[in-house]
């Protein structure tokens, strides 16, 4: 791996580039070409040591010294590309996270929107329970005329569409409120944030002032006091203008109402009377059809339904007979010869697909005594064939043998079918004379006489339908009777549902003010959440900016006293220093007044010191004084955050619990509105029902109309069938007696077919016989084979361990004549230069000759596809050649591409 690595540092140094790596070489792209270096020329003289090594000693000190550069500018370069890259992913990275947050909020956004629609839609069901209410009162009629049922409908649609309207406009009135309280809002944060700036601006230039009284205590404009007056004046303005269209709509909303309750009993009081009507004409039209159908079941026509069965048997019978009167025999014959044609297609498939074992049957039979002179004649000849030859020559000799025993199958099967057609023709000839003969009579009278009964039967289905009809009839009086009950019954249900609905109305008119209330007590506490948060916040600036303020103070304070600390220490160093110096610059003789002055530079020290003392004192007071004011105003301004805090959390509690119970109504709304639904279905199912049952009835007295009117024609019908009925029957008689010696005859035919059937049995078993021993023999001779086979293997092993002992000699003699070759690597080097053009050279005829090699190659697959397609047709006419032989052209062209074939092969074998 180390040499490899230097011939890449070597490449990169010269400007190269190296395209490939494989079994020991490396070819090194230049400028000027490809060059193919051995790595083993590199490798062994750092190996080895001796030989070129000795010569190049000064290249390899001078490769060595510039090693260390080349590293570091590889590793300089390799630092510069991991930079590069790790930029690149962070920026992959930023944009994939970018990405992903943007699919986020999307999702968030889609999701929110979602719950958005589902508020309006259950906002929407909570304003249209009371038309869904109207709705559902219009179905209380259960059988009423289609006029009155589109007159309730239209009520109800036009009342519901009012309730719409005014809840439409409720609905865009909140929203024109909840918008404009919104406006106000904004208008109101907009004012303190003016304010604020102002505050801080007035803050930042207050650091010039002197007290602190002055930036805390700053009084505001009127102009802002102004501004601040009128959002409120305006939004009291709004309030009392949204109370009043409230009221009104309230009082609308009443009188809408009052009017549909009118509505109401109005539609009730006339539904009543329609179905009384409705029901006296009813009872009348029921007692008409029952005189009716007393009438009709008691009419004698009844007892003729027993004939119209006996009569539907005879034809029955008559059908059997026609069965067994066309010529049976003829029809096993066509299904004889059906099944032997379907034996001969499976048997020529088969033949195509897969050689049958009887192949080799015929094959050892035909002319065996010359087929062993050729085997011991061939033996001789096999073993001078190569394995390609011996496969060709197996198989043409198996394609000969398929041939010829598939010419000896057609003529058996040929001279097979020529006898069953002479035997099937003899036994149809004399069974169609005989029978047609005997049966023409019949056949022609038996249709007549079916047909006539045919036209009885349909009759007497008819006949059939009117006394199912007559029994209908009861079995509808008794459902009838039950509808009625059941009607009655769910009228005392639907009763019952309508006091129902009405208290679930006022529950949910109760918690529709409910949630009104609690929608304005909501409102009323977002606002003062909205208020306290302002104030929080303005409260939260104010600590800050007074803490800043008492900040900037404490310093100003502090950088007083050192300044004031630092002027005393100086003058005190200042007197100490002239004392010093007049007691240095006064005269000895003068010890005794220098006694007096002595003491007198100390009383003033002392005096001094006092002085600033007391100095220090006052300025530690003052200041401690202030800091305690500002202390003192601190935990004052804390206090009322803590106030604050507690008065938030209590509103939020407040608005949980309110908001609980809302979601705790919804609850309640939503199962009310679901028992609503079921009441609807219930009164549309009920409906239907009934509607359905008054169909049926219309339809039943129209049946029985019809009925009455085929009765009479019947009966006529019934007569004539009578009559017709007894000719038959003696017809029938003598065609049961003549059916009779047909059997006779049918069994003895039937006796020879078995004996036929046991002939062709013993046949068969012949020649599951033969198939054996051809099989026998088949097995012997692929045993032969298979030795054979064996014995040209192991030719083939010796041949490729002679092979493999050449071949180890020669890399041997390679690997010799490879260390000889070492000395000229340098020759080789210089030589490669210039056998760079000539390689060029090489290369572009080497990808023409490429190009020609592939056109030749394509040609090449284009003929032998052509000649194998030759060869399929040439198989085919030859299997068929017993049949063509009538045809002397085309066994000429047979003939002519057997030779081309032939010839073919012939060169293949050279």
């Amino acid at each position: 791996m180390g040499s490899q690595e230097l011939l890449r540092h070597v490449a990169m140094r010269t400007g190269a580039a190296i395209t490939s790596f494989e079994n020991g070489f490396e070819h090194v792209g230049s400028e000027n070409g490809l060059e193919q270096v051995d790595i083993q020329d590199l490798t062994d003289p750092m190996v080895k040591g001796d030989g070129i090594g000795q010569l190049n000693s000064d290249e390899k000190e001078r490769e060595k010294a510039n090693l260390a550069d080349e590293v570091l500018e590889d590793l300089e370069e390799y630092w510069e590309d991991m930079s590069d890259r790790l930029i690149i992913s962070r920026m992959v990275s930023d944009s994939v996270i970018k990405g992903m947050v943007a699919a986020v909020e999307q999702e968030a956004a889609e999701k929110i929107a979602a719950k958005d629609l589902e508020v309006a839609k259950l906002k929407e069901r909570l304003q249209s329970c009371n038309v869904g209410v109207d709705k559902f009162e219009s179905f209380e009629s259960p059988v009423l005329p289609s006029d009155l049922e589109n007159g309730n409908c239209g009520r109800s649609l036009i009342l519901s569409g009012a309730f719409v309207d005014h809840d439409r406009v409720r609905e865009s009135f909140c929203c024109l409120i909840n918008e404009a309280r919104e406006q106000f809002k904004k208008v109101m944060k907009e004012i303190d944030g003016v304010k604020g700036c102002d505050n801080i601006k007035r803050i930042g230039s207050g650091s010039q002032l002197v007290g602190l009284g002055e930036i805390l205590h700053e009084k505001q404009s009127e102009s802002w006091l102004c501004v601040g007056r009128t959002p409120d004046h305006l939004k009291k303005m709004v309030d009392t203008i949204c109370t009043r269209v409230d009221n009104m709509l309230q009082s609308s909303k009443k009188s809408l109402v009052e009017w549909q309750q009118e509505r109401h009993i109005q539609g009730e009081i006339e539904d009543m009377v329609m179905q009384s009507v409705i029901r006296s004409l009813q009872e009348e039209f029921e007692e008409k059809l029952w005189e009716q159908n007393a009438q009709f079941c008691g009419s004698p026509i009844m007892n003729l339904l027993g004939k119209f069965e006996d009569i539907s048997n005879l034809r029955t019978k008559l059908d059997s007979i026609l069965i067994s009167l066309s010529h049976p025999e003829p029809e096993l014959i066509i299904t004889h010869g059906s099944h032997d044609m379907n034996y001969i297609h499976h048997k020529g498939l088969s033949n195509h697909v897969t050689p049958p074992a009887t192949l080799w049957e015929e094959n050892g039979k035909l002319e065996a005594s010359r087929t062993v002179v050729a085997e011991y004649s061939e033996l001789a000849q096999l073993k001078d064939f190569s394995r390609e030859q011996l496969v060709n020559y197996y198989n043409d000799a198996i394609t000969k043998m398929r041939r010829e025993h598939e010419s000896a199958l057609l003529q058996t099967t040929e001279e097979y079918y020529s006898l069953k057609r002479e035997y099937l023709n003899q036994k149809s000839s004399f069974l169609s004379h005989r029978k047609d003969e005997e049966f023409d009579m019949l056949r022609k009278k038996i249709p007549e006489i079916i047909s006539k009964l045919d036209g009885v039967h349909l009759e007497t289905e008819k006949f059939s339908a009117l006394t199912n009809n007559a029994e209908c009839l009861v079995k509808l009086k008794d459902r009838l009777n039950t509808l009625l009950c059941e009607n009655r019954q769910l009228r005392d249900a639907l009763t019952d549902k309508k006091k129902e609905v009405k208290c679930l109305e006022s529950q949910v008119s109760d918690a529709a003010r409910i949630i009104l209330q609690h929608s304005a007590a909501e409102k009323d506490t977002l606002k003062l959440l909205g208020n306290l948060n302002s104030a929080m916040e303005d409260m939260h600036v104010e600590v800050s900016l007074t803490e800043e303020v008492y900040k900037c103070v404490l310093k100003e304070l502090e950088g007083q006293m050192r300044h004031d600390t630092e002027d005393t220490n100086m003058q005190f160093l200042i007197t100490r220093e002239v004392h010093d110096i007049l007691l240095s610059g006064a005269a000895v003789p003068a010890e005794t007044a220098r006694g007096f002055e002595i003491e007198d530079s100390d009383i003033e020290s002392l005096i001094t010191q006092g002085i600033c003392e007391l100095l220090f004192r006052e300025a530690t007071r003052d200041t401690e004084g202030k800091i305690n004011e500002l202390y003192r105003k601190y935990l004052i301004e804390n206090e009322k955050r803590i106030f604050l805090d507690s008065i938030s959390l209590e509103k939020e509690n407040e608005l949980r619990l309110e908001i609980e119970e809302k979601e705790r109504l919804k609850q309640e709304v939503l199962v009310l509105e679901e028992s609503i639904e079921e009441n609807k279905k219930f009164a549309s199912e009920l409906s239907a029902a009934l509607s359905k049952e008054s169909a049926q009835f219309k339809l039943a007295s129209q049946e029985l109309n019809k009925l009455r009117e085929h009765a009479s024609w019947q009966k006529m019908l019934v007569m004539e069938s009578g009559k017709e009925l007894e000719l038959v029957k003696g017809l029938l008689r003598e065609a049961l007696d003549q059916i009779e010696v047909d059997n006779v005859n049918i069994n003895i035919l039937n006796q020879k077919l078995e004996q036929s059937t046991r002939e062709l049995k013993e046949a068969s078993e012949k020649r599951k016989l033969e198939a054996d021993l051809a099989q026998v023999r088949h097995e012997t001779q692929e045993k032969e084979l298979i030795k054979q086979m064996d014995l040209m293997k192991k030719m083939l092993d010796d041949f490729g361990s002679r092979i493999s002992g050449s071949i180890k000699k020669n890399n041997s003699r390679l690997e010799d004549a490879q260390s000889d070759l070492k000395s000229l690597t340098e020759v080789a080097n210089e030589l490669r230069r210039t056998g760079q053009t000539y390689k060029q050279r090489f290369e572009r005829r080497c990808v023409d000759l490429q190009m020609a090699e592939a056109e030749v190659d394509l040609l090449g697959d284009e003929v032998d596809a052509l000649l194998s397609l030759l060869n399929k047709i040439y198989i085919a006419l030859d299997h068929y050649s017993p049949v063509l032989q009538h045809y002397p052209g085309i066994i000429e062209i047979l003939k002519l591409v057997r030779r081309e074939l032939n010839g073919e092969a012939t060169e293949t074998h050279r």
